[in-house]
């Protein structure tokens, strides 16, 4: 049965605000929806702030970004909107002190048809049939503003007074600027995490509850990632839900539908869920889990998998029995690859927004694969080698997510890599103004583009064999990602 392991209410966990981010207050909002003529949709915005002032960057270059967010659910507003640079135009012939003026007649670009930037005000003016707000629900309040320009963000948030707020129907006014800007980051963290299936009955499965823990405090030193996604799940579900409300101040809740209880996937999450589905793969002991967030960003589709290994017969050619026919239209490919191709068309298929979906898993394929390629092919980013990281070196282990002996103790409690293979990747479909952080983690939020819980125990002054502190929290790497959406 499925279940939303609800342990907290998803508390945001403390960002440093940007100096390029704004928050100013907002004069008024206003939404309105005919039922009977989707020409008739129209929104007006005002952010009336001394902060906004100059100098004002120019958006010629690459344009601004619009984001309107009421929600993610069905029938709330949720909007972004890229705003190209050819439409703006400098006020007095001097941008830089007195601002820009974006002007579309004909709201080509999802309705709007003005938009002012100038000091102490922000006004926007969209209307039509492409605006693409239905208003089928009331909002989410406070309803946030969002102008991106030349890497600065204004954000208004529309709580204050709400005169309005019903089917059709928005309007606020008067509403004091936010604390801070909405989280322009998408982070994410992947693992997964070793049942201990095959390991000795007397080691715990592998000493599970430890390395269950030195997960946790992977993921607190990686700055408490958005979402983290892990594959190996069992019965040992209930340690890892047991602990986790004192994960990074109860901020996640759990996400688990349990199929075969040996081998399922697992979601962590700090933001809220609004829909989740499990799709079996062929050979029908593998799936993939897929939950819809209501991120800051927008609705945000993350999926999990573990696709198969040579012991489960996976890598025999398919036949019409295991495998469907969308798998065998070419030439016949193994069970392994025919999952590939399942997981990458499942996430073409769920792609319905202007943000970005992510996939993290364990692929049992290095990069030189049919099934890496599924992914990368369609345009989708290997988040690891766009950052700029190194490729896998088996001679060191270096960049390397798998190798080590899964059945013992004996790699689990060594600080020695024992990484031979990357297999192990987080998949990031393109969005309009998104961009995988290069490494490093240049933003200083703690949560980098890179590979993750990838040194031994930084925890402790030394690991090794109990009652030592466990080096490892598997016999894998994960990786991890900051996706930059601002």
């Amino acid at each position: 049965m499925r279940t939303l392991l609800g342990l907290a209410a998803c508390a945001a966990v403390a960002t440093t605000t940007l100096a390029a981010d704004v928050p100013v207050g907002g004069a008024l909002l206003r939404l309105t929806v005919s039922a009977r003529n989707a020409e008739r949709r129209a929104a007006a915005a005002r952010l009336d702030d001394a902060a906004i002032t100059g100098p004002f960057g120019d958006p010629r270059t690459d344009g601004a970004t619009l984001v309107v967010h009421g929600g993610v659910a069905t029938g709330q507003c949720f909007v972004r909107i890229d705003l190209p640079g050819a439409r703006w135009s400098a006020l007095g012939r001097d941008g830089a002190r007195r601002g820009w003026r974006y002007r579309d007649p004909g709201g080509t670009a999802g309705g709007v048809r003005r938009v002012v930037v100038r000091r102490g005000r922000i006004s926007v003016v969209a209307k039509g049939g492409t605006w693409p707000c239905t208003l089928a629900q009331p909002e989410r309040v406070p309803l946030t503003i969002v102008l991106g320009v030349a890497g600065q963000r204004w954000c208004a948030a529309f709580g204050g007074t709400v005169a309005t707020n019903r089917v059709g129907r928005f309007r606020a006014r008067n509403a004091p600027a936010p604390g801070s800007c909405p989280d322009g980051d998408l982070t994410m963290a992947n693992l997964n995490l070793l049942h201990g299936l095959f390991c000795p009955a007397a080691t715990d499965d592998c000493r599970f509850p430890d390395r269950a823990a030195l997960l946790y405090q992977w993921v607190l030193a990686a700055g408490c990632p958005d979402v983290v996604t892990l594959q190996e799940i069992r019965q040992q579900l209930t340690t890892l839900v047991d602990t986790l409300p004192a994960l990074c101040g109860g901020a996640y809740q759990a996400v688990y539908d349990a199929q075969n209880r040996v081998d399922d996937e697992m979601l962590l999450t700090r933001v809220p869920v609004l829909d989740v589905e499990v799709l079996p793969l062929a050979g029908n002991f593998r799936h993939v889990l897929r939950a819809r967030l209501d991120h800051p960003l927008g609705p945000v589709d993350v999926f999990t998998t573990h696709l198969g290994a040579a012991g489960e017969n996976a890598l025999e050619a398919c036949t019409p029995a295991d495998c469907p026919a969308e798998c065998l239209a070419g030439q016949p490919i193994t069970q392994h690859e025919c999952q590939g191709v399942q997981v990458a068309r499942l996430v073409e298929s769920r792609a319905d927004t202007a943000t970005p979906a992510v996939v993290g898993g364990d692929f049992n394929q290095d990069p030189t694969s049919f099934v890496h390629a599924q992914f990368t092919d369609r345009g989708w980013a290997d988040s690891y080698l766009a950052a700029g990281n190194p490729e896998c070196d088996p001679g060191t282990g270096v960049g390397c997510t798998s190798g080590r002996i899964d059945d013992s103790l004996v790699q689990l409690e060594s600080p020695a890599l024992n990484e031979v293979e990357r297999i192990d990747f987080i998949f990031v479909t393109p969005a309009p103004g998104c961009r995988i952080e290069p490494a490093g983690d240049p933003d200083g939020d703690g949560t980098a583009t890179a590979l993750f819980a990838n040194r031994p125990n930084p925890f402790a002054l030394a690991c090794g064999p109990a009652p030592a502190p466990i080096c490892w929290p598997s016999d894998h790497i994960g990786a991890q990602l900051d996706l930059d959406c601002r």
